[in-house]
Formats: structure tokens, sequence, C-alpha cells
């Protein structure tokens, strides 16, 4: 598992393939009479009860092992200067161990209370193991993942899904406030999300195609078979926010997969996400460039994102989602 853990970070930065989040068909006009004083934009937002600097899931893709633990601990510095979420890696194969050394790089002691941190498992959890793997990091969320693709593909996947839902659905009376299901970069049908806000679901990560592709990251480690036709498989980030728009207006609707600017963001933001997520970029940020360059990336997103705001002239991220858009090119025939 320690190998496999570190081969999906190698495996992150030599993959080929670049998906369509679609953003691109997401047409808004610059206004030229913002009306507002930029010193007045507000980025801040809520999650879990908690207030944070910005709505952006610093998504962890590793954890584990010592070197998904440096990774980790570097996101967790970052996310704690900047005030951001921080999910972890999936925790589900070291639930016996020190958890919070392997996944953030500290001891419990040296955890801070008022960052954000957000478990990982996946959505087959039972009670017991959500709360030894949210205990272990003091973690204020617990996120549920489906990878039924991801699955499929790997030589040695767990391919029974029969239950899943019902699972979900029990899980939500215990979690209900703190429980986010997430997909694994195949985005979501509208389907699929009026079952999940059916089971009590209140927040939904929708990881849309278009950024790390969850196939391809099998696919490179998969001997027996070649799977690089089923590459372009899945619904655009956009589309999936779309799709969850379209079934309700309430869900805390999570943004990730091939969120890598501050026109990402905001277009995501404009369409009727309340968060982004981002972590495969964060993830090269950090490889090639360390602390510094990661935070710095960051910072950048954040501050080019009030630039953007200015420009379209509103002060408040929830501003966003009444701003006027039009829909263009692909994204405009699959909708």
């Amino acid at each position: 598992m320690t190998n496999m853990r570190d081969l999906y970070i190698d495996n992150s930065l030599i993959s080929s393939y670049q998906g369509d989040t679609l953003f691109d068909d997401v047409y808004i006009e610059h206004n030229s009479l913002p009306e507002i004083n930029f010193e007045d934009i507000d980025t801040k937002s809520e999650i879990f009860g908690k207030e944070i600097s910005f709505p952006l899931i610093i998504n962890a893709m590793t954890g584990g092992t010592e070197r998904g633990m440096e990774i980790n601990s570097v996101l967790y510095t970052i996310a704690k200067e900047l005030n951001l979420p921080l999910a972890v890696g999936s925790q589900e194969d070291s639930l016996d161990s020190k958890i919070s050394e392997l996944f953030i790089g500290h001891i419990d002691d040296d955890l801070e209370k008022d960052i954000v941190l957000i478990s990982n498992l996946s959505a087959k959890a039972k009670p017991e193991e959500i709360d030894r793997a949210m205990k272990a990091i003091d973690a204020k969320g617990i996120s549920l993942y489906l990878n039924a693709a991801q699955e499929a593909v790997s030589y040695d996947g767990d391919t029974k899904c029969k239950g899943v839902l019902e699972n979900i659905s029990k899980l939500t009376t215990k979690y209900s406030d703190n429980l986010l299901i997430k997909e694994k970069s195949m985005g979501m049908s509208e389907e699929t999300i009026r079952k999940l806000i059916k089971a009590g679901v209140k927040y939904i990560d929708l990881s849309g195609a278009g950024g790390t592709n969850f196939i391809e990251m099998e696919n490179l480690r998969n001997y027996r078979n070649d799977f690089s036709d089923l590459y372009s498989w899945g619904i655009p980030t956009a589309k999936a926010i779309i799709n969850a728009r379209n079934v309700d207006k309430d869900v805390k609707i999570i943004a990730s997969g091939g969120i890598k600017t501050s026109l990402d963001i905001v277009k995501s933001f404009v369409l009727g996400a309340d968060y982004v997520g981002i972590s495969g970029e964060v993830l090269r940020y950090v490889l090639h460039g360390g602390y510094e360059q990661a935070k710095s990336y960051l910072n950048g997103l954040i501050y080019k994102t009030k630039v953007l705001m200015f420009l379209l002239g509103v002060t408040d991220i929830k501003e966003l989602k009444n701003v006027e858009y039009k829909i263009i090119g692909k994204l405009k025939e699959i909708i």
C-alpha cells in the first residue's frame, strides 16, 4: 500500500492526458463601471461551522507514507497560515497507526484547533472507522469518496458497489452537518446528485472531468489491460456544477477537477458552486517549488480572484452567483 500511495504521486506528475473542464464555454462580460472599492471586497466564507479566509479546499492526494507526510506537512502549514480547509488523503489503510503523523506531519498536540481539517474515507466506511479517522486528526468534517471508475480499471480494485447509497443514508443521520460526499475525477450526474440529496447529504464535491484523471492514474500501474481509450470518460466540471444547480439551489457544492486559475474559480462560483477544491496543481507546486512556491500560487489565486470580482462589480463571493453569463460551444450542446 505504501508503494502504491507513493506511485500515485509519481503518476500525477507524468500523466499526459488533459481533459476539458468546459470552463472556456462559460462567457462572462467585463464591467467597466464596477461602482465598488477594491478594499471592500470580502472573500471570507464558512464550512462545517468554521470561518475560512476563502472558499477553497486544498484537496490532498496522498498520505500514509513518509513521502506523503512531508507533502502534507507543507500543505498543513500553508492551510494554517492562509486559513484554508485541508482535506487529507485516504485514511482507510492507516486507521490503526499514528494518523496525525502519517497524514499531517505533526503530532496530535500540535494540531491547531482552528484549522479546518477534513478526514477522508471510502463511502463504504462504517461509523466506528469515521470516528477514529476524525479523532486522529481532530477533523471538522469527513469526506467520503465515490470512485467506481477508479476501482473498475484497477487490477486489484474493489467493484462491490451495491449498498453504498444505503450506507451513505445511514451515515447522514449521525454526521449530517459534517459529511461531504466526493467523486474522484468523473463528475456527477443530476440523477446521482438527486439521490445524494434525498439521502440527506448537505455537502457534495463534484470532482469533474478535466483535472487529475484517476482512470489514467490506475492505467499507469495496470500491466494487464490498456484503458487509455477511456481517458475521456466523465462529466466535465462545468457541466457537473450546472447539473447540481438544476437539482437543488441550497446544497453546498464544491467544484473541483481541473481548477487551476482564478478565472476557473470565478466561473465555478458564477455557475453556482459554493467552494472550489484544488489538488493536482497544488501538489505540482509543492513537489517542484516547495512551500514558498505553493503558498505563492494559492495567494496569487486568491488575489486574482479578488481582481476579477472587482472587474465584475461584486464585493462578496455569494454575489458571483448573480453575475450574468452565457453558455457557448460544446457545453451549450450538452446541457
